[in-house]
This record gives C-alpha cells, sequence and structure tokens, in this order.
C-alpha cells in the first residue's frame, strides 16, 4: 500500500494558511458545541476524549442525512452498508470494525440513541430527523458506555419536546424518482407536559437495474414515526420518554459496472427459482424501539433511571455474486430474524469533595435475544453441475439459530481538580456478561458439541481508564489518557457444518492519547488537535473462503498509531471553513502461525503467506470544506462544498479488492427567508459519481452512485 508520507504535515500547513487570511475586522466568533462524551453536557473544547460532534446546523451543512454519512466527516473513519443489507453499517474507525451482521458477532463501533444502546448491526443506519446532536467518540470507551466499543461510539441526541408550539414541515425529490416528505411538530399540552410527534417517508426507484428481469433493485422505501412525551413532574424530577417505528425496505445488493451503469443478472427478482423462500428479493426491516429517562435530584446530585428497549424483525433474500457475471447468484441467503433487547441502566452523578470532584458510578443490565432462520444456497453452475433451473441451487446449511447475551456492569469515573488549572479522571468499569447459542437444522448444537465447541461463553472483564488535563489558558486545554475496553467474543454462524461454528474469544484493547484543544484569533480559529497510538489484542476479523466458508478468526495483534485534527475558523463573520484530518498506520502484530500456501483461511495474510494489511484501514482520510452566507434583499443565500479524500486501501482481508485513493465531492446550495420560515436546499452527493470499492466479498462492492436532491422546508409556530 502506498503512503504519501508529506501529507502528515497537512494539519499544520492548513492551520497556518487559515490563521493568514482570518481578518482582523471580524467580530463573529465559533459557537461553543455542547457534548455529552462524558456522560454529562460540556463543552467540546473540556472534554479530554477525542469526539467529533455535530449540531443541527453542521448536520445541515455537511448533508448528514443518515448515520452512514458520517464516514464523510469523521477522521480515519471509513465505512459504508453491509454487503446486501442498506439498513446495516459497518465503521471503521482507527482500524477497528466488523463486516458481519449476524447476531453471534458485536460491532466494536456502537451505537445509541439517546443513551439507549443498538446491539445489532442490522439497524445502526439510523435515518436522521428531529435530531439535537450526534457525537462520534474516537477510540474505546469501556468506562462510561461499556463493551463492544474497542473502535468507538456512535451517539445520537434526539430534540427533546419544546414548551412552544412550533414544528416544520419538508418535502423534496431527487435522483432515482426519490421522494422525502418529513415533519415534526410540539405540542405543550400544559406548561409541565410536553409533547414532540415526529414522522418521515423516504422512496427511490433503485439504482441498479438487472438485466435478466428488466427490474430496477436498491431502490429505498422508509417510512417512520416517533412521539415524545417531557413531563415536568417537580422542579427536582423530571421524565423524558419516547416510543419509535419504522419499516425500512432497502438493499445493498451486489452491482457490477458498465462505464457509470450499475447492473445485475440475478434470477431472484422473483423469488427463488424453486419456490419455497422465507423472503421476497431485497432486505426489510420493521423495528419498535422504546426510550425512557426519569431524572430527579438525589443525595446533592443528579439520578438517572434510563430503560431501553428495542424490537426488530428482518427478512432478507439476497445474493452474493462470483467475481465472473455468469455466476452472478453463485452464494445466496434467505435470512428471516427477529431480536429482541432490553436494558436498565441507575447512575447518579454530581459534585464530590466540596465541589473540587465531579463523581458518575451506576450499574447497568442489558438482556438480548436472538432467534434467526436461515438458508445458505449455492448456485450449482458455478461448481459445473448441469441441472435444470428448479433445481439449480444446492441447499448447503438449513438451520435455526438462538443465541442470548446477559450483561450486567458497574461502573464509576471521578474527576478530580488538581491544583488551579488540572484535572486527573479516574474511572473504571466491571462487566460479567454470559452468552449462550443454540442450533438445530443441518448444522445443529449436537454437532458443535462432538466437536468439542462450547455452547457457552462467560467473561468477566474490569475496563479502566485514567486521563490528566490542565487548562494552560481560557482558550487551550491539552490532555493525556489511557484508556482500556473490549469487546465480546461470539461464534462462526455462517458455517455450513457443525464443526465449523467454531468460537472466537473477546479482543481487548489499551489506547493512549495525547491531546490539545484550543480556540485562537478570538475565538475566531479552532484547532482540536489528538496523537494516538491503539495496542489491540486478539482482534476478530472475518475472512469468506472462495468456496465460500466464513470464517472468524481472532487474528493476533493490531497496532494503530495515528493523528487526527479538527480545525474551524470563521475569516469573516459570514465566512466559514472546516477540515477533518486524520492519518493512521494499522499493522498486524503477534500472528498466529500456521499458514499454508496458498491462504485462505487466516485473514492477517495475504494468499501467500505474508503479512497482510488491515483491511479498511486508509492511512489517509482528510475532509476540507467550505460554506458562506450572502444577503440577498430579504434573502439569505448559503453554498457549501465540501472534498473527502479517502487514502489507498484493501477493503478485503487477505489483501483482496485493492482500492486506489479517491476523492469525493459533495455540494450544496441554501436560499432561506430572512425569518428561516421558508428554505429551499440543493444538494448533490458524490458529485462526481465517483465509484470506490467499500467491501469485497468473492467481488467487489462499490459505494452509492451521485445523488441530488431538492427540498423546501417550512417552519412554523415558536
Amino acid at each position: 500500500m502506498k503512503m504519501i508520507s508529506h501529507k502528515v504535515y497537512l494539519p499544520a500547513v492548513l492551520s497556518a494558511a487559515v490563521s493568514a487570511t482570518l481578518s482582523t475586522a471580524a467580530s463573529a466568533q465559533l459557537e461553543e458545541v455542547l457534548v455529552t462524551a462524558e456522560r454529562r453536557e460540556a463543552s467540546v473544547q473540556d472534554v479530554p476524549i477525542a469526539v467529533s460532534a455535530y449540531n443541527e446546523d453542521m448536520i445541515d451543512k455537511l448533508q448528514i442525512d443518515d448515520t452512514l454519512d458520517l464516514i464523510n466527516v469523521v477522521p480515519n473513519m471509513f465505512g459504508g452498508n453491509n454487503t446486501g443489507l442498506g439498513t446495516a453499517n459497518m465503521y471503521y474507525l482507527r482500524a477497528q470494525g466488523n463486516d458481519e451482521s449476524i447476531s453471534t458477532f458485536d460491532p466494536p463501533v456502537g451505537t445509541y440513541v439517546d443513551d439507549v444502546y443498538i446491539t445489532r448491526q442490522n439497524v445502526n443506519n439510523v435515518a436522521l430527523f428531529d435530531v439535537e446532536r450526534i457525537e462520534v467518540l474516537r477510540g474505546p470507551q469501556g468506562t462510561l458506555y461499556g463493551r463492544n466499543t474497542t473502535g468507538g461510539a456512535i451517539s445520537v441526541v434526539m430534540k427533546k419536546p419544546s414548551d412552544t408550539m412550533q414544528g416544520y414541515v419538508e418535502a423534496g425529490a431527487g435522483r432515482f424518482g426519490k421522494t422525502l416528505l418529513r415533519g415534526s411538530i410540539d405540542l405543550p399540552l400544559s406548561d409541565t407536559v410536553l409533547t414532540k410527534f415526529s414522522a418521515y417517508y423516504v422512496d427511490d426507484d433503485g439504482y441498479l437495474e438487472n438485466r435478466t428481469d428488466g427490474k430496477d433493485y436498491n431502490e429505498a422505501d422508509l417510512t417512520g414515526v416517533r412521539a415524545a412525551l417531557r413531563w415536568l413532574i417537580s422542579d427536582s424530577m423530571t421524565w423524558d420518554i419516547a416510543i419509535d417505528g419504522g419499516k425500512s425496505e432497502v438493499s445493498n445488493i451486489h452491482g457490477f459496472l458498465d462505464g457509470d451503469d450499475r447492473y445485475s443478472l440475478s434470477v431472484l427478482g422473483d423469488g427463488l427459482p424453486m419456490g419455497g423462500g422465507m423472503s421476497d428479493y431485497g432486505n426489510e426491516v420493521e423495528t419498535l424501539n422504546i426510550t425512557s429517562n426519569l431524572a430527579w435530584d438525589a443525595m446533592g446530585g443528579t439520578a438517572n433511571l434510563i430503560l431501553g428497549a428495542r424490537s426488530i424483525e428482518q427478512d432478507f433474500l439476497l445474493n452474493f455474486p462470483f467475481s465472473l457475471d455468469f455466476i452472478p447468484d453463485f452464494f445466496i441467503i434467505d435470512n428471516e430474524g427477529e431480536h429482541d433487547m432490553f436494558s436498565a441502566e441507575l447512575k447518579w452523578s454530581g459534585d464530590i469533595m466540596d465541589g473540587r470532584g465531579f463523581l458518575q458510578t451506576g450499574v447497568y443490565y442489558m438482556d438480548e435475544d436472538n432467534e434467526v432462520d436461515f438458508v445458505d444456497y449455492l448456485d450449482l453452475a458455478a461448481v459445473g453441475v448441469p441441472v435444470p433451473p428448479s433445481t439449480a441451487f444446492l441447499t448447503l446449511a438449513d438451520r435455526i439459530l438462538t443465541n442470548t447475551t446477559e450483561s450486567f456492569a458497574i461502573y464509576a469515573q471521578a474527576d478530580i481538580q488538581v491544583g488551579e488549572n488540572g484535572t486527573l479522571t479516574l474511572g473504571a468499569r466491571y462487566t460479567d456478561e454470559e452468552k449462550t447459542v443454540d442450533f438445530q437444522g443441518t448444522v445443529n448444537s449436537a454437532g458443535m458439541v462432538a466437536a468439542g465447541i462450547p455452547l457457552e461463553q462467560s467473561e468477566q472483564e474490569i475496563t479502566p481508564r485514567i486521563a490528566y488535563a490542565h487548562k494552560f489558558t481560557e482558550n487551550m486545554m491539552m490532555y493525556a489518557s489511557a484508556t482500556n475496553g473490549f469487546k465480546s467474543g461470539g461464534w462462526n454462524a455462517r458455517a455450513s457444518s457443525s464443526d465449523e461454528l467454531q468460537a472466537f474469544a473477546p479482543e481487548t484493547i489499551w489506547s493512549y492519547e495525547l491531546g490539545m484543544r484550543a480556540d485562537w484569533m478570538e475565538g475566531r480559529l479552532r484547532t482540536n488537535v489528538t496523537a494516538f497510538y491503539s495496542d489491540l489484542e486478539d482482534l476478530q476479523t472475518t475472512a469468506a473462503t472462495p468456496e465460500g466458508s466464513f470464517l472468524t478468526t481472532n487474528a493476533g495483534g493490531l497496532e494503530v498509531p495515528g493523528i487526527e485534527a479538527e480545525i474551524t475558523a470563521l475569516p469573516t463573520d459570514n465566512w466559514q471553513i472546516f477540515a477533518a484530518l486524520g492519518w493512521q498506520n494499522a499493522e498486524y502484530q503477534s500472528l498466529p502461525g500456521g499458514c499454508v500456501t496458498p491462504n485462505a483461511d487466516l485473514a492477517a495474510y495475504d494468499a501467500n503467506c505474508n503479512v497482510a494489511e488491515p483491511k479498511r484501514s486508509p492511512h489517509q482520510t482528510y475532509t476540507v470544506g467550505t460554506s458562506a452566507d450572502f444577503t440577498i434583499g430579504s434573502l439569505t443565500l448559503t453554498p457549501n462544498v465540501m472534498v473527502r479524500y479517502l487514502g489507498s486501501q484493501y477493503p478485503g482481508t487477505i489483501n483482496r479488492g485493492y482500492n486506489e485513493s479517491v476523492t469525493l465531492l459533495n455540494a450544496g446550495i441554501k436560499l432561506a427567508a430572512a425569518d428561516s420560515r421558508w428554505e429551499l436546499n440543493l444538494e448533490c452527493k458524490n458529485c462526481g459519481d465517483k465509484t470506490y470499492t467499500q467491501s469485497f466479498l468473492f467481488t467487489r462492492y462499490y459505494n452509492l452512485p451521485m445523488t441530488y436532491l431538492a427540498t423546501l422546508k417550512y417552519r412554523f409556530g415558536g
């Protein structure tokens, strides 16, 4: 993999260039960004954590329409939809990630909505509407967020109901026949009972032409509703409760390239040729979520009881082509799954030591139950067997998977004032976790027991954190930290024989950071820089062999040094420049032995048993953008443009699917009335229609094509 070493100095060069252009006549200052990265509200400039935070205005300007769009703006982040599943995102943050959505695998980048964890990758592509803020915490978050955050955490904070009647309606149209409708209204029922109701609808025709049946696929059909209530029970007690549900029909079916066109030759549009399948072609998910947060004054601080319940039903029928066009349905999965989760957290936070310290402590419980009925098929034509279409597909495995997770944790973190300007952070979390698995069908638990594979896993882990932050001036803070985290173990549930349903162990990580948070030029230049070094042991990574076997192993160690910089500037009162710059150099360490050429099983080696490059870990991820406001009579015109550079990388294990570096362009323009009641937005994503490989499974899976969208929004009330 090529490295462009001089680009490591780009943050310093850009910062100097921005400083040189700042006008001393400007009077505006950068807005303070409040975050809850440490589970309490604080300025991002005072938090000793590497966190990227985006408020409502930034979400709009950066065109973050769902959580997948975060891969365009966060340093050292790469990702995409999982193969086949448009509702599932595989995030790779600081080289830690997971590309498997089945329920015996856990993602190392956790997703949270209002402090409630989304356990399944199947539905972590959250459609964003009525969002107050998004935070991306880079690096392990094992103390306050817990298990499965070895790479980081994505926290979505929804808007709370307002005490004023207000709202908006929005309609839009775009490429591929896209239609968008969404709206929200705040309806206070009294001074103490506030409500909010929101809904959205998105539909498009799809961009993937099937040259076998003439239909278009990879369409999107999304609907969702949300109701939220805030009850101000007393001056010392508040209860927030929300319920939301939705249906998402969106796929990421593989497409081959013909120039700029994407096409498929699959025969699955009308279902399995031999009939009897469980699901229609594509991917459909229905969700129901309930969150509750009861807060009250207790013992000189604040107590919170946070409850969450999620129910997911997912059906899909997907094809996975081999690398040649004439085997479009080489491997097929027919899936029907139900996933239920409940969590409860009781936490207390408040001042200690006569105000010279702040303590957060709590207990956490989570219970998850999954049942998945899924069948794997192999196209017999792919192995040269002449058969009629009605018997073209060989059943590789037909099984029902049931697995459970029960997790209990207790945690505490204290921020202690040291002298006048220092803060020492000490924290730890103890986690006790039990997992069970059961298979029935052609692969089954009896075969696992006969092969010596455990049906239960038990883990007890302590994940500590220590940090020291020093305020050198009112506008500059520096910190150093060491943080531990772990990710749960699991089983190779994709295996097509009982003896391949091997268990894999948890992975653990230590991450060390040096950071600076600084505002300059009278608050018009902000430079947040973090240097880090991650040392991960027992990395879990997945490999798919050419024969179709899926094997997840603990690949060995992974070391990742890197630098991240987020720079924002206001050269004039109406002009903003921003940059998010990342460099990393991930390398495997302490690899297991026994590699035999040609290698197809050990994911940390290439086919010739040379040490492979860690997948989806480009050395450089740079985003630079700008926006400006221009007054035209009673209107405000705001153009914006953003460029994302992704360095070269391998999107598949064993050095498969090499990707050259690519530069992507997003742009937009907004026209708003002086009172902001009316707003017209025109935007495009991937404006140059660049294509690159996000994943490699037998063949390449590409990023989304160029899209454009026009929306008209009207705000009322307030």
